[in-house]
């Protein structure tokens, strides 16, 4: 379509259809000629056949009525009897002339004018004799053999009609086998048609399709191009505006975590270590209801921190400036880690694990993957009901590792599992929850296990609460 360009879709639609059905018409118009003309052949030689088998039933007719006025002037000797006799006679050349100009074979045309010679002569004879006499009664004999040959071009006629018969149904079959060929011939040509104009047709809408399920997965940097009518052509180019208008506002969006963050950080970093002071005693003791107030700030504290480090690591991570520092890594000593850090959450919650863990190493950036860890088992933490169970799996799975981090809380909803790894995407909250997250923790963790050629997903189906599962390759990479 890169030489003509219709101006809509429909327009499209309504060529592809307009040239589609030109062959069809074109078929059908030739089968409607073809049957008319046959039904014209059949009609006219059926016309022809009963014509001569009629001409032939009066000429054998009006031979016997001559030959009957004949005998009985002969007899009689009445001069009225001979005048029916000449009538008869011209009657008998009409039918005869008309028969012989009739579409007939050759042999009975020769017969036609034989019999017509023969009676003209035996007329003339009959007008010279008198009505009595011995040569008028040898002449009557002839009409016997005027009676053969009329009964033999009747018989002729009838042979011809069979064959008249047989070659219509030869040509009938002639004309339905070329209709068949014809829509043999036709059928792949309105095939390729079809196919072709429903490429036309439906490659503008899959790439229109493709262009908006881009820009729903956030892929941004593809330019959105659509090959078509004019029409769609333009509506590609105002996606590809709402392509280029989204990538602005997420660079604004990256710069703005970035800068915030960095804006919160300094002030936090002042407060936390003004709590540390407190808690270590350098401005006065505490008593015990300061001590504790001291404890709650400086916990909440370390998960504001948390949550700044997840947008800092985050905007970078997006701007793909993240690097990775690839080394042995034991996920085993990583987990116990994040559990060790985590262990003043568990006991103030009462909440116990089950760790059953292999030691394996595996070529992957420690902190990254202590961050994945960390996102897993605090989602754990905070959606899992008082004195429950965390358990937790590392195993191997062929030439991967695979981690299973499966709580005791309400699950994932299923509103949520389509977009639980989307950017600031929260879901549904801890009922006892205090904070609330970011909403960036688990699109990290898939951003870092991405990196590591790994997966992230959740599993369902096999446990009350929320089952996440991580494989990452054991073998060492380094296109990361």
């Amino acid at each position: 379509m890169s030489l003509f360009r219709p101006k809509s879709i429909l327009s499209l639609v309504l060529i592809g259809f307009s040239i589609v059905a030109l062959p069809l018409i074109g078929s059908l118009v030739y089968a409607v000629i073809s049957v008319d003309r046959l039904l014209d052949q059949s009609q006219k030689a059926v016309f022809q056949a009963v014509q001569a088998t009629k001409g032939s039933l009066t000429l054998i007719e009006q031979i016997k009525g001559m030959e009957r006025n004949i005998r009985q002037f002969q007899v009689l000797g009445d001069k009225t009897l001979f005048q029916l006799y000449e009538k008869s006679h011209k009657d008998f050349q009409i039918t005869a002339n008309a028969l012989s100009r009739l579409s007939i074979e050759e042999l009975q045309r020769k017969l036609v004018s034989e019999l017509t010679q023969k009676e003209q002569t035996l007329f003339k004879t009959l007008q010279n004799v008198h009505h009595n006499s011995e040569e008028g009664k040898i002449a009557v004999l002839t009409f016997e053999t005027l009676s053969e040959l009329a009964q033999s071009i009747l018989a002729e006629n009838r042979l011809l009609v069979s064959r008249k018969i047989e070659q219509m149904g030869k040509k009938g079959e002639e004309t339905q086998q070329l209709l068949v060929w014809q829509a043999m011939g036709v059928t792949p040509i309105v095939l390729a048609f079809v196919v072709v104009f429903s490429f036309l047709i439906a490659r503008p809408i899959k790439q229109i399709d493709q262009a908006i399920r881009r820009l729903g997965d956030g892929t941004l940097t593809t330019e959105v191009s659509i090959s078509g009518p004019r029409d769609l052509e333009e509506l590609g180019k105002r996606l590809d505006w709402l392509r280029s208008r989204l990538k602005e506002l997420e660079e604004q969006k990256i710069q703005f975590l970035r800068h915030v963050s960095h804006e919160l950080k300094t002030p936090l970093t002042a407060s936390r270590a003004g709590v540390e002071l407190l808690n270590d005693g350098i401005a006065g003791k505490l008593n015990a209801k300061q001590r504790e107030v001291v404890q709650i700030l400086y916990k909440s504290m370390i998960q504001l921190q948390k949550m700044i480090e997840n947008l800092l690591n985050f905007s970078v991570v997006l701007e793909r400036h993240s690097t990775f520092t690839l080394k042995p890594v034991f996920l085993s000593h990583l987990v116990e880690k994040v559990l060790s850090d985590h262990h003043l959450a568990l006991m103030a919650r009462g909440i116990k694990i089950k760790a059953d863990l292999i030691d394996q190493s595996i070529s992957g950036d420690e902190n990254k993957l202590i961050a994945v860890i960390d996102n897993l088992i605090s989602n754990a933490v905070k959606f899992s009901p008082l004195n429950s169970t965390i358990k937790i799996h590392l195993g191997q799975r062929k030439d991967q590792l695979e981690l299973d981090v499966i709580d005791a809380g309400p699950g994932v909803d299923p509103g949520d599992k389509g977009r639980i790894f989307d950017p600031f995407y929260q879901g549904r909250q801890s009922p006892d929850s205090r904070i609330e997250g970011t909403g960036i923790g688990l699109s990290l963790a898939k951003e870092y296990v991405l990196a590591h050629h790994g997966t992230i997903m959740i599993v369902e189906g096999k446990s009350q609460g929320a089952h996440f599962r991580v494989r990452l390759p054991i073998q060492p990479f380094k296109d990361v």
